[in-house]
Parts: structure tokens; C-alpha cells; sequence
């Protein structure tokens, strides 16, 4: 197995990203390829030890895409970038799966453009992994691949996510719930209305709608299915209202306990929730629908959050999910309307 890791694209230098890497292919047993600036990356394997050769490979790219470039613009415009060489490396067939921590719309864009999607797949969609109070992680679908849908994109998402909760994480006859503004059945716009309709008549395991205030305390189903716009404002809502809620409990500790005795017997528990949420430990979530496997990491990602990525890619490789998502998703002649 071959993963190809984009190191420029992100918040945190190429040298930190390329330790996550070389940590992940030692420990994991697998080749990892790097794409972007040559001598940056050859002077961390030398420094670890290693080079480039069997395990280790170098990517030559001259051109970084930036969180802030308009993504068909610069996927067009930067050609010699580390994610287009990347990818090119992934439809070319040179690596089995691609990982980077760049512009989201950049690696979705450029994966339609030179991987294209899986026959029958109207749509890709972004899936995400959220924690949950039981413990076990629950999956949203889309979470910014694509913002403006039909509902039969919607039923697809379910669909795909569904194959991916079996196939990769193991979740025997999945459920699927779809992300309304309430419970009960004709909530919602037509196009929530469409889509409970269709999702109740299809094959997938349907519990109905759910509340976005249920997800991480209730944990109502293991696939969440929502369009990408409104997907990716929960997302962002979820990160934003944890990271919000445990900052005022350090604050509020500061203040409640009269030492520093309080602050180090909450320790442990701050630091069990910070495991908890953290997406370090998440890795990386899987772009599909396209015809490759993609994961899109954290753009903050650093090393330890990259080993994550490239795990969950690992796993779908193993998992042979393209293949699969081909497989479950509805023979169509048209790709969408």
C-alpha cells in the first residue's frame, strides 16, 4: 500500500506534516509519498534517518495552493502544486489513496476534475466524524463538498455513508437519520420533505429526522445525512460551541476553587474530554463519491493529526471502498441533475 500526503496546504509547515507521515508508515508498515517542496522534505527523512527509496518517496512540487485561492482558479492556474501533482499521482494509479490538509474546495474540485466521480454517484459528499456523550462516533454527510442538492444527492449521501460505517468502521446495518429543523415527519423545506420521502421508501435503515441539539448528547443514528451548506455549518457550530464550552469551564474552575488543589484533580478530566473531541485522534474525513480515495484532513492539522488522516485512508484502501461505494450506489446513465 501507497499513500500520498500533500505537505503544503496547510496550517502547520511541511517539516511537521512530513514527521506524521514518516511516524504513521513506520508504524503502520505502509510506503508513504510525499508531494511538495523537495529539499524541505528530503531534510526531515534525513534527519530521521531515513531517505527517499522503498518506503519513502519524494513528489517534486513547485506550486502551494492557498486556503484563500478560489479553488477551480487555482486548481486550473497551479498545476505543479502539491495537490494536483498529488492527485495526479492517485489517477495515475502510483498510489492507492491521497491525503491533504489543504483548501477544501481546492481537493474537492480538483478530485472531480481529475478523478471524476463513481459511476452512478450523482454527487460527492464529505463525511465527518463526530463525537458523541455514548462514546461511540456518529458520521455526518455532507459537510461541504456540495452545497446545493436534490434529494436524490441526499439519498446518495445516506447510501454512501452507509458503505463506509459498514465496510470501514464495522457498524453492522447502519442507521441513517436526515438533519431537519424537527422531529416530526413533514418539517422542514420541499427539499427535506423530498428527501424524508425518499430515504423512508429506499433500502437504508431510516429513523426519521433529527435535530442538530441531538446529535452529540443523543446520538440518534450512526449516518446524519444533510446538504453540504447546512452540513457544514453544523460542523463548524459543533467545533466552535466545544471549543466555547470548555474554555468557560477552565474559567469558571479558576474562579470556584481557592487553589491550584482544584485545577489538578480536574486534570485527568480535562484532559479525558480533550481526547474526547479532539480531531488529532479523528483523522481525516473521507471525500466520497469521487473516483479514488480522498481524505481531507484538518487544516490545522499536525503531525499526530496526519497519522490519523492516513490511517483512515489506509483503512479504506484495505476496505477496497471505492470499489464497494461503486457497488451499493444505483446504476444511473447521467451523473445528476
Amino acid at each position: 500500500m501507497r499513500i500520498l500526503l500533500d505537505v503544503m496546504g496547510g496550517d502547520h509547515p511541511p517539516e511537521e506534516l512530513v514527521k506524521g507521515g514518516i511516524e504513521i508508515g513506520r508504524h503502520r508498515g505502509i510506503e508513504i509519498a510525499f508531494s511538495g517542496d523537495p529539499e524541505r522534505i528530503e531534510s526531515v527523512l534525513a534527519e530521521s534517518g531515513e531517505q527517499s527509496g522503498r518506503t519513502f518517496h519524494v513528489v517534486p512540487a513547485s506550486e502551494v495552493i492557498q486556503m484563500n485561492d478560489a479553488p477551480v482558479r487555482a486548481i486550473r492556474d497551479k498545476s505543479d502544486s502539491s495537490l494536483v501533482r498529488g492527485l495526479g499521482e492517485l489517477k495515475a494509479g502510483h498510489v492507492d489513496a491521497f491525503v491533504s490538509p489543504a483548501n477544501t474546495g481546492a481537493v474537492v474540485a480538483g478530485s472531480l476534475f481529475s478523478l471524476g466521480r463513481i459511476r452512478g454517484v450523482p454527487r460527492p459528499g464529505i463525511l465527518a466524524p463526530l463525537p458523541t456523550l455514548e462514546g461511540r462516533d456518529m458520521y455526518l454527510i455532507d459537510v461541504g463538498a456540495t452545497a446545493d442538492c436534490h434529494a436524490e444527492h441526499l439519498v446518495h449521501f445516506g447510501r454512501m455513508g452507509s458503505t463506509y460505517a459498514q465496510e470501514v468502521v464495522g457498524i453492522e446495518n447502519p442507521t441513517v437519520g436526515l438533519l431537519n429543523i424537527g422531529g416530526e415527519e413533514g418539517k422542514g423545506n420541499r427539499l427535506m420533505a423530498k428527501t424524508y420521502e425518499l430515504l423512508r421508501e429506499s433500502d437504508l435503515r431510516f429513523v426519521g429526522n433529527v435535530e442538530a441539539h441531538q446529535l452529540i448528547q443523543h446520538r440518534p443514528a450512526d449516518i446524519i445525512v444533510a446538504d453540504g451548506f447546512v452540513g457544514n455549518i453544523c460542523l463548524k457550530s459543533i467545533e466552535g460551541g466545544v471549543s466555547a464550552v470548555t474554555s468557560m469551564l477552565r474559567q469558571s474552575i479558576r474562579r470556584l476553587f481557592l487553589s491550584k488543589l482544584g485545577a489538578l484533580l480536574m486534570k485527568r478530566t480535562f484532559a479525558s474530554l480533550r481526547a474526547a473531541i479532539s480531531y488529532e485522534k479523528r483523522g481525516g474525513a473521507p471525500l466520497l463519491g469521487v473516483n479514488g480515495i480522498v481524505v481531507i484532513a484538518h487544516g490545522r492539522s499536525n503531525a499526530e493529526a496526519i497519522g490519523s488522516a492516513i490511517d483512515v485512508a489506509s483503512r479504506e484502501v484495505e476496505a477496497s471502498l471505492s470499489e464497494k461505494l461503486g457497488v451499493t450506489s444505483p446504476r444511473s446513465d447521467h451523473h445528476g441533475g
